[in-house]
């Protein structure tokens, strides 16, 4: 009786452990690798000169100061351009839900290109990079500027990796967002916060 026991006993802890090693396989729903999570691209590293995702926007880029030098890696393979944007979220603009400041959009980038040199000039650059429309018009960096007293803004930059370059006419947010629409292969961000009192 004693060693039917011992061998029902150690039968159990076998079944248990199998069980435990098959939950953290991911076998369920938002296991990783189970039917429930799905297939989710590289997340490209962005890095802003002078700036730690989250921390202070550098002030030197501020207002009509140059744009920032700008650095990304962990590229997907097929990318033929990059999309950046620096948007300001937290403005209500027009009663819009969706629509906030955009403070620069810079397009087909070549998908060769690792970084972005500080002090972009306006308009397009000699090899095919070019520039959306900002929330002044202009096509153009214009750096963080909240009115003051209105409290920290949180300043975003967002990278796209694509599969194309884009043909867009007249170049805004709008028309470059959705010529993306369908053709990214991966996205980063960065945050800066920055504030006028």
């Amino acid at each position: 009786m004693k060693k039917l026991l011992t061998v029902t006993l150690a039968l159990a802890v076998a079944i248990s452990i199998v069980g435990a090693q098959d939950k953290g396989k991911g076998g369920g729903k938002g296991g990783g690798k189970g039917k429930g999570a799905p297939n989710l691209p590289p997340t490209i590293h962005l890095t802003v000169a002078g700036l730690t995702d989250g921390g202070r926007y550098p002030m030197a880029n501020a207002a009509q100061g140059p744009s920032p030098a700008i650095s990304w890696s962990v590229v997907p393979m097929g990318t033929q351009s990059f999309t950046i944007l620096l948007h300001d979220p937290d403005p209500v603009v027009n009663k819009s839900a969706t629509n906030d400041v955009t403070h620069w959009m810079i397009y087909n980038i070549p998908g060769t290109a690792t970084s972005l040199a500080g002090g972009i000039a306006a308009g397009d650059l000699p090899d095919g990079t070019k520039q959306a429309a900002n929330i002044t018009g202009q096509p153009a960096y214009f750096g963080p500027a909240p009115p003051a007293g209105h409290g920290i803004h949180h300043y975003t930059f967002e990278i796209w990796a694509l599969d194309t370059k884009l043909e867009v006419s007249p170049a805004t947010r709008d028309s470059v967002m959705k010529a993306m629409d369908g053709h990214v292969l991966a996205k980063g961000m960065v945050i800066g916060l920055y504030s006028n009192e």
